[in-house]
C-alpha cells in the first residue's frame, strides 16, 4: 500500500467510447492521487433499444454478477455513457456498492446512481445526487512548459441535429489567425467529423501558408492531442467541439471559440459557449477580431473537473483501512 494513503477498489465499467473513457479516467488519475487505488476494468458492449430493454429487464431480476464472483471487497463502481449504466446498477444492486457516473443518466435511471457528475450546460439542478460540473471532466492536465511560439487549431464538423457546416466560414478564420500572429507556428486539425471538403482546403491553406501545418486526425494516434495541449499556448476550436474546449481549459490554455451556425438557440453547446465566454474563460473569435483577447491574461486558470470529482468521490466516501 502506498504510504500515507488508504486503499480504494474501484470497478471501472468502459463502452469503448473514447470521449467517454476520457471521462472515467481522468477521476480515476485524480482519485489516484488522493488514496492507494486499484483498478479493476470491465468492458461492456453498446446495445441498441432492444438491447437496452433486456438489460433493463436484467436489472430488475438482478442476479449475482460474474464481475464480482470471489471479489466482494469493490468499495466504489464508476462508468461514463448510457451503456455503462444498467450493468454498474445491476452490480449496485446485488452487491450495494455505490455507483457514480459522469454525464446525465436516463431520468427513469437518474435517481439510482448514488453520484452524478453532469456539465452544467444539461440543465440539471444541482443537489443531492447531482453534482454539476463547469464541463466534463477529463484526462487533460495544466502543463508549465507551454511554448508561445506554438498554437493549436482543431476543427469540428457536420453534426445536423446541432449546427449547420460552413467550411469557407471557417477556413476563412483560420487563415485570418494565422496572418494576424504569423510568429506563432500553428497546428490545424481535423475531426471524424470534419468534411472532405473542409480537409482539402485546409491541405490548401497549409501550402500557401509559411506557419499553418494541417494535420488530419487520421494520421494522429493516441494521446497526440494531449501533448498538444501540452506546449501549445494558445489553442482554437470550433463551438461545436465543446469536449475538446475543456480539454484545452484543463490543461491550462487561451482558449479561443470559432462560431459555427447554431440551428437551435438552447442547444446545450451554445449554452456551454457562452457561459465560458460570458465569464472570461474563454475568447470568442469575433470578440477577438476586435481586439478585446485581454480576458486571456485574466482568467488563465486551468480548470480542473477532474480533481472536485474525485475530492468528491473521497468526501463522500472515505476510505477505510
Amino acid at each position: 500500500m502506498t504510504e500515507n494513503k488508504q486503499p480504494m477498489k474501484v470497478l471501472a465499467f468502459f463502452d469503448g467510447r473514447p470521449g467517454h473513457e476520457k471521462q472515467t479516467r481522468g477521476i480515476l488519475y485524480e482519485l489516484g492521487r488522493l488514496v492507494d487505488l486499484e483498478i479493476i476494468e470491465i468492458r461492456v458492449e453498446r446495445k441498441g433499444l432492444t438491447g437496452n430493454i433486456a438489460e433493463l429487464v436484467g436489472l430488475l431480476a438482478a442476479r449475482a454478477t460474474d464481475e464480482l464472483k470471489g471479489d466482494d471487497d469493490i468499495d466504489l463502481l464508476i462508468g461514463t455513457g448510457s451503456s455503462t449504466h444498467v450493468p454498474m446498477l445491476r452490480t449496485k444492486r446485488v452487491a450495494g456498492i455505490p455507483a457514480v457516473t459522469c454525464m446525465t443518466p436516463a431520468s427513469y435511471l437518474r435517481p439510482f446512481f448514488n453520484l452524478c457528475f453532469v456539465p452544467m450546460h444539461d440543465g440539471v439542478k444541482d443537489g443531492g445526487n447531482i453534482m454539476t460540473t463547469i464541463g466534463p471532466p477529463n484526462c487533460s492536465r495544466p502543463s508549465g512548459a507551454k511554448d508561445p511560439s506554438l498554437g493549436l487549431i482543431l476543427i469540428g464538423g457536420v453534426d445536423n441535429k446541432s449546427h449547420r457546416w460552413q467550411s469557407a466560414e471557417t477556413v476563412g478564420q483560420v487563415r485570418q489567425i494565422a496572418r494576424r500572429w504569423p510568429d506563432i507556428r500553428w497546428t490545424v486539425a481535423s475531426s471524424p467529423r470534419t468534411p472532405a471538403d473542409t480537409a482539402e482546403v485546409l491541405t490548401e491553406a497549409a501550402r500557401a501558408s509559411a506557419n499553418i501545418e494541417f494535420i488530419r486526425y487520421e494520421e494522429t494516434s493516441p494521446g497526440w492531442i494531449e501533448q498538444q495541449y501540452a506546449r501549445s499556448l494558445h489553442v482554437w476550436v470550433t463551438a461545436d467541439s465543446m469536449s475538446m474546449v475543456y480539454e484545452a481549459l484543463s490543461a491550462g490554455c487561451r482558449v479561443g471559440l470559432l462560431p459555427v451556425e447554431w440551428l437551435n438557440s438552447t442547444n446545450k453547446f451554445k449554452r456551454s459557449a457562452d457561459y465560458l465566454t460570458a465569464r472570461g474563460i474563454a475568447v470568442v473569435y469575433s470578440a477577438w477580431l476586435a481586439g478585446q483577447e485581454s480576458a486571456w491574461s485574466e482568467n488563465n486558470e486551468p480548470l480542473h473537473e477532474a480533481r472536485r470529482c474525485a475530492e468528491e468521490i473521497v468526501k463522500r466516501w472515505p476510505p477505510k483501512n
